[in-house]
């Protein structure tokens, strides 16, 4: 319950090491007694406190300043109302910018010197890498939905794959967004000058990502891997199943050994736990609480003595884009793996999948099908519509090898990464393996419980890649993304292989022969990593919805998620389309809107292409700000052509104009 009343300071400002000042906004409690001092818990994101994230952070800072807590949010460098430019994310600049800002917060007179730090994907990853920097005042972090390796399992590379709806929507629309003005009151004269010097200067940053195709030192910048033991402060990953960061969520706990730490993972995608799809949902800013009220107040109040890792286990679910809820019940154990996580092995067999291997060896043939894998998920970790998930896969099936296993007469539980051994070949010097495992109902309807990718010219590293040769066999692991599954009695277990996951990937560039072989010689299987363990005392969840502060208000256009095939082109298209308008308490209006194609042809691998269209429009004030960016990628066998285009208009005239065109080589991708 609300302990304090509040104020609000914004536009403090604070000064980093090279006299560049950031902008924050503190959230008060006020003080009941002379010299009380609350701990503070910083949130620094690049995503505008000032206008697109001022409803939330107040929702959310003055829930925690309600409580005793002193609430920061700081536009990172180059951002928002901050001074400097936003070279890159997660730059080594801007994690030192997280350090100072953390020791200037445990200085101020207000401060019990405890602080924290939290945030969902952007944010997560600023709280992890200001951990491992190891600030002597931070003693907790909350990550939501955040990873430990930025190269392969960011939005950027999968498995060693260009992503496109993964990366897209992120790409163009922060190159919008980077370029919306501080805020006009608070930089006072020289505001245009200011603004248009950050314009000029700002890179886009997609072009840095897509340069990087490699795990080079480029991505180790923002990789908590190999560095666990760095992390020192309390810890707390939370995660979803649905979402892609997951592996992260699980891993760092896993791995953290040096922090005292928790895990959380629900069915959720890449949103809030108390509204993201697919449920039970839950209260997720009480649990916030009691971590920080533990670490940062010294409040015993049971959070550490329960189990560490909570998780939700899934089961068999009816599949749809847009579920409210998916089977299962909840689970606590201490630790990940599972005491009793024993590998189970399944062994590809003729359409089949068994437990003995066959004696006889044998291929399948599959060929590189660049538009296939429209009935899964719109991208690899679905955010709000129109990003919805895997529906029944059996369109997709129709035309890949697909190996089952006969119907369970017991449940099967496991809880981790799946990994599937295979031995393949191809015809082509570049091309992928897409392994889904999904749940056969009684029915036929085959549900999708998790799936993994790779470019097989990633085999032995994501480093250094090496072309494959024609007619040579290569064993390869697939690893699948983290989930905790029960597979019901009557069920059947499934994997499938194919070449891409479209509109996920961008396909790879050549026609070829692909061949999976098995029996025999070739133990081609699926590891799954089965528990046989009852759960620990499950935590009592605040399952009731926060009463938070209403401001403003919003609306949000209806979303699109279309797929279109064209029979004379020989094309597949994806279009997506999403927009909100909402109107701040002081009467500013901010719109924004995103609208994106993407095309793949079915004989024409070497040929695909995205295009994003961005508006992001601010009226403040007597200010008109109106930013329209447009990115496109398109493929040939050998390049990526980039196509960026900035508008940025005031007043309806036009402010800064600026285009990006380059070609980038493909390197084995």
């Amino acid at each position: 319950m609300p302990q304090y009343q509040t104020k609000v300071l914004y536009n403090v400002r604070i000064k980093m090491r090279d006299g560049i000042e950031l902008s924050a906004n503190l959230f008060m409690p006020i003080a009941k007694s002379e010299g009380e001092k609350f701990p503070a818990i910083l949130e620094m994101i690049p995503y505008r406190k000032d206008d697109w994230r001022y409803v939330t952070d107040h929702q959310r800072m003055l829930y925690f300043a309600e409580r005793g807590y002193v609430g920061c949010r700081l536009d990172v460098r180059g951002t928002g109302s901050s001074q400097g430019i936003a070279m890159d994310e997660y730059t080594a600049e801007e994690t030192q910018d997280g350090y100072e800002t953390v020791e200037w917060l445990a200085s101020q007179d207000w401060c019990n010197g405890n602080v924290g730090m939290w945030g969902m994907s952007y944010g997560g990853f600023t709280s992890t890498q200001v951990a491992k920097l190891q600030p002597p005042h931070l003693k907790a972090i909350i990550a939501f939905y955040s990873s430990d390796e930025h190269y392969n399992e960011d939005s950027h590379y999968m498995g060693g794959c260009k992503t496109v709806s993964e990366w897209a929507q992120y790409a163009v629309s922060q190159v919008g967004l980077n370029a919306m003005p501080p805020k006009a009151e608070y930089v006072g004269e020289g505001w245009a000058t200011q603004w248009k010097e950050r314009l000029e200067r700002t890179p886009i940053w997609l072009s840095h990502w897509l340069r990087h195709q490699t795990d080079d030192d480029y991505w180790r910048v923002a990789s908590l891997n190999p560095d666990y033991e760095k992390i020192t402060c309390a810890l707390y990953t939370i995660g979803g199943w649905m979402d892609s960061y997951v592996n992260g969520a699980v891993r760092m706990f896993a791995k953290c050994v040096n922090a005292p730490r928790k895990c959380l993972i629900g069915n959720w995608n890449h949103q809030m736990p108390d509204h993201a799809y697919p449920g039970p949902n839950l209260d997720y800013l009480h649990e916030m609480n009691r971590f920080f009220e533990y670490w940062l107040k010294g409040v015993d109040n049971g959070t550490m003595r329960e189990p560490a890792f909570t998780f939700s286990r899934r089961e068999y679910t009816e599949p749809e884009a847009f579920p409210a809820l998916m089977n299962g019940e909840w689970f606590s154990a201490d630790v990940f793996p599972l005491d009793s996580t024993q590998p189970h092995e399944l062994f590809l067999g003729d359409k089949t999948l068994s437990t003995q291997q066959a004696d006889a060896s044998l291929s399948t043939f599959y060929l590189n099908r660049p538009t296939h894998g429209t009935a899964a998920s719109f991208c690899w970790g679905a955010g709000a519509k129109p990003n919805g998930l895997f529906r029944d896969l059996r369109p997709d099936e129709s035309v890949i090898p697909v190996y089952t296993s006969e119907p369970l007469t017991e449940p099967l539980d496991f809880v981790g990464m799946p990994e599937a051994i295979l031995h393949v070949g191809s015809s082509a010097p570049v091309a992928y393996v897409v392994v889904r495992l999904t749940d056969v109902a009684p029915d036929g309807t085959s549900a999708q419980v998790t799936a993994g990718i790779l470019n097989l010219t990633h085999r032995n590293s994501h480093s250094n890649p090496e072309a494959l040769k024609p007619n040579e066999i290569y064993k390869v692991k697939v690893e699948l993304r983290a989930t905790a599954y029960r597979f019901l009695p009557g069920h059947r277990i499934r994997l499938t292989v194919s070449s891409t996951y479209w509109p996920l990937l961008f396909p790879s560039p050549y026609k070829s022969d692909n061949y999976i072989y098995h029996g025999g010689e070739y133990s081609s299987r699926l590891i799954l990593p089965v528990v046989n363990q009852p759960s620990l005392p499950i935590p009592q969840f605040k399952t009731t919805p926060v009463e938070l502060i209403q401001m403003g208000e919003s609306i949000s256009d209806v979303p699109e998620w279309k797929i279109e095939e064209d029979v004379i082109a020989g094309s597949v298209t994806v279009k997506s389309y999403g927009g909100n308008s909402s109107a701040l308490p002081d009467g500013t209006i901010i719109t924004s809107s995103e609208r994106l194609y993407m095309t793949a042809y079915h004989n024409d691998p070497a040929h695909a292409l995205f295009f994003n269209d961005i508006n992001y429009h601010l009226i403040e004030h007597g200010h008109d700000v109106h930013v329209h960016s447009t990115g496109s990628i398109r493929t040939t066998e050998t390049d990526f052509h980039l196509d960026i285009q900035l508008v940025v208009k005031l007043n309806e005239n036009v402010f800064f104009q600026k285009s990006w065109l380059e070609s980038i080589k493909r390197k084995l991708v």
